[in-house]
């Protein structure tokens, strides 16, 4: 995957935004001797997976320039260090390949160039990943679309408080070892059968009972001991859930919930009419009375809302106009992330592009596999891969080896039982496996780079199951894969009866409503395990279309604490802003699924430290400087005025440029954007040749590069604000 640094187009028009203050740029670097080198906000030219080309205005003060600043430019080709958890990215092992000097004389320039070069080389600058992924466009890049399903899951609006219990497929019962009961398997909720009656946890410790699974089922105190005794009590929160619907799904199925029959509002004065006694997202498009859902991330059209309806899939580079003038700042501008074209979904693309790395000790040998008797391989669809269907771990077989993805790190060995070592490469047939199949979520954990000591890896959203569909993101393959019944039960992760919402912070998140009030809900040790690495989805409860805070824990792994039941809805840059009836977003508050796996504590043994950078090779910020000083192409330097006009750095001095706009040709003929000078010129040959590196005009470029740097310290200041909480939307 390949990005060209050209800032989204949607961000030319960037004057109406107000400028952010950018406190992390410039950094600088010193030396021994005294000498500064100040490096301001790299340029992204080409980021492909975890590595990073760029250009960088810089500025050098030594005692051969007064101690007065020279400026010029350089061309970097870097690694990437992310962790998106806390949305920084570290850029080490920086080469320098060449310099341009833009106010040094023929005989400093050699000097300069040198000492640039000699500073910066193994140097590590530390970059946010907002003001990254602002730098980057998805006009240049291969997003690569899986072949994913979008056929509709079954659609139920329930106007009384309810409640989805999802079973994968029809019930499947397993006894209780040490007991004279028996639960269902194939769910993420404990159900559990004594005799002729069925129990049903739901969680703060409420049950249910029926004479059968389908139900109906109703709210009980009279519970065998033994049957409390499965599932972790918790503080009794005085829920009255007596009135609550239960719903069994047996298939693929999303529940709406509303607060009585549909109630409309319109969104801000716009043909366009929102569902506002719901916490689903649901639209009327009054111009043709089309009906419109947004299900994990897909949207469908229907003719109404109650009843036995057909839904169409619409494909998200295909709505109506409206969705698309959503105003960011509305209840409604959480959306904006899955309708193709603007700028929230742009960011969300981008930001599915980001890896999470690490750097993984090859001497690892903690893998193993657990299997349901032995190892049991299928063929993959014509690509001389075999998978293993009767363990929960991602096995293959290829040839004579064999290749596992655990939590993000590639293992091969030559037995299915191991032993198992650190993969230093993976074979291109596995990055073949389709979506059909139940492993396609590993084609995204990627072997980076390999030392004698270390392997660098790292995973995109993807391999939680964040897809790229038509211009936006959306949740899950849309397939169905069936689960594998022994012994042992291993289910699939599915895309359907999740209630997923998308955060531009934390990613997908599971959404869960309730009446009022606290509300606990805890697997245990029983829950079913869904999803991928480590933490995964479930079937999730869903209540009455209430807002409040709830508490989820998953068998000690997963605690989910969400605000509201539509975690992280916002405009794309200022989540969690609103009239404050909702509780906040904050740390504690705000969905934490999926964070960053090489450092969860089991994991943390075979991660490998990275390298020791010298104090005076750490890039640190330059206080009381502003992040405006940028360069074109060509290597000129410019700086952005206070009034929005460009300053152009010549024989020491700054002067207003007077041909920004004049597109000029490199003397070969035709302008090359990737063509760069041989790093075998020095000083005055390389003025000599970045004078005829011409090309188009350069103010579009400064501007867009410059409206990138704005968006970028914009977007790093949201987050931070939004990780210490705030009010949160309510509909109404």
């Amino acid at each position: 995957m390949k990005f060209v640094a050209v800032l989204l187009s949607g961000l030319i028009g960037f004057s109406s935004v107000a400028q952010s203050q950018d406190i992390s740029w410039p950094q600088e670097l010193t030396s021994d001797n005294g000498g500064v080198v100040i490096i301001y906000q790299p340029q992204v030219e080409v980021f492909t997976g975890n590595s990073l080309e760029a250009r960088a205005a810089v500025s050098v003060k030594t005692s051969d320039t007064g101690n007065a600043p020279v400026f010029g430019a350089v061309w970097i080709e870097a690694k990437l260090d992310t962790n998106r958890d806390t949305r920084t990215a570290v850029i080490r092992d920086i080469e320098v390949s060449d310099v341009r000097i833009a106010d040094a004389s023929n005989e400093q320039m050699d000097a300069l160039a040198e000492f640039i070069e000699e500073s910066m080389e193994g140097s590590s600058l530390e970059i946010s990943v907002d003001q990254l992924l602002s730098d980057l466009d998805t006009a240049g890049s291969d997003m690569g679309e899986a072949d994913l399903k979008h056929t509709p899951p079954e659609i139920i609006l329930s106007t009384e408080s309810a409640m989805l219990v999802s079973i994968d497929g029809e019930p499947v019962l397993q006894e209780i070892e040490g007991s004279n009961y028996e639960r269902v398997v194939n769910s993420a909720f404990l159900i559990v059968k004594a005799g002729k009656t069925n129990y049903l946890y739901v969680g703060s410790n409420a049950w249910f009972s029926a004479d059968e699974i389908s139900g109906p089922w109703i709210l009980t105190a009279r519970v065998p001991d033994d049957i409390k005794s499965l599932v972790e009590p918790v503080e009794d929160d005085g829920i009255d859930l007596s009135t609550t619907k239960i719903i069994i799904a047996t298939e693929p199925t999303e529940l709406l919930v509303a607060d009585g029959k549909p109630s409309w509002t319109p969104v801000e004065g716009m043909n366009l009419l929102f569902m506002d006694n719901t916490d689903s997202n649901a639209f009327l498009e009054l111009s043709t009375q089309q009906y419109y859902l947004l299900l994990s991330g897909r949207w469908y059209r229907g003719e109404g809302m109650e009843g036995e309806l057909d839904w169409t899939h619409v494909p998200n580079d295909e709505l109506p106009e409206p969705f698309s003038d959503i105003p960011v700042d509305s209840v409604n501008g959480a959306v904006l992330s899955q309708v193709a074209g603007t700028q929230q979904a742009r960011d969300a693309v981008l930001d599915n592009t980001i890896p999470q790395t690490a750097a993984i000790n090859r001497g690892d040998s903690s893998f193993t596999v657990n299997y349901d008797g032995e190892p049991d391989f299928a063929e993959i669809e014509d690509i001389k891969v075999y998978y293993a269907q009767n363990t929960s771990a991602a096995v293959f077989k290829y040839g004579n080896s064999f290749y596992a993805c655990d939590e993000g790190v590639w293992y091969v060995a030559n037995s299915a039982t191991g032993p198992w070592a650190v993969a230093i490469d993976v074979p291109d047939a596995i990055y073949d496996i389709p979506a059909s199949n139940p492993h396609h979520n590993v084609t995204y954990v990627k072997v980076y780079d390999v030392t004698p000591e270390v392997v660098y890896v790292g995973y995109t959203p993807s391999y939680y199951g964040s897809y790229y569909s038509h211009g936006a993101i959306v949740y899950g393959s849309g397939w169905y894969y069936p689960p594998w019944y022994g012994p042992y039960y291993y289910p699939r992760y599915p895309t359907w009866g999740l209630h997923m919402s998308y955060n531009p912070w934390t990613g997908w998140g599971f959404g869960v409503s309730w009446t009022n009030g606290p509300f606990r809900f805890t697997f245990g040790g029983y829950g079913g395990w869904w999803g991928v690495g480590g933490y995964r989805p479930y079937g999730r409860p869903y209540v009455h279309g209430g807002y409040r805070k709830t508490n989820i824990n998953i068998g000690g792994d997963v605690n989910i604490g969400g605000g509201g039941n539509r975690p992280g809805i916002g405009d794309g840059n200022r989540p969690g802003i609103g009239d404050g009836n909702r509780p906040g977003k904050g740390d504690g508050n705000r969905p934490e699924t999926k964070p960053n796996l090489y450092d969860r504590p089991k994991n943390q043994a075979r991660n490998a430290e990275r390298p020791d950078v010298a104090n005076n090779r750490q890039g640190k910020p330059s206080a009381n400087m502003k992040n405006d000083v940028l360069t074109d192409r060509s290597g000129n330097v410019y700086q952005r005025g206070s009034e929005g006009n460009w300053n152009q750095r010549d024989n020491g001095q700054w002067k207003e440029s007077s041909n920004l706009d004049r597109s000029t040709l490199a003397q070969s003929g035709k302008y090359d954007q990737n063509r760069r000078p041989s790093t075998e010129n020095t000083g005055s040959q390389r003025s000599s040749q970045y004078s005829n590196y011409g090309g188009s005009a350069a103010r579009p470029q400064l501007e867009r590069d410059y409206g990138a740097r704005q968006q970028g310290a914009q977007r790093t200041q949201s987050y931070n604000r939004s990780r210490g909480g705030g009010g949160g939307r309510r509909r109404r």
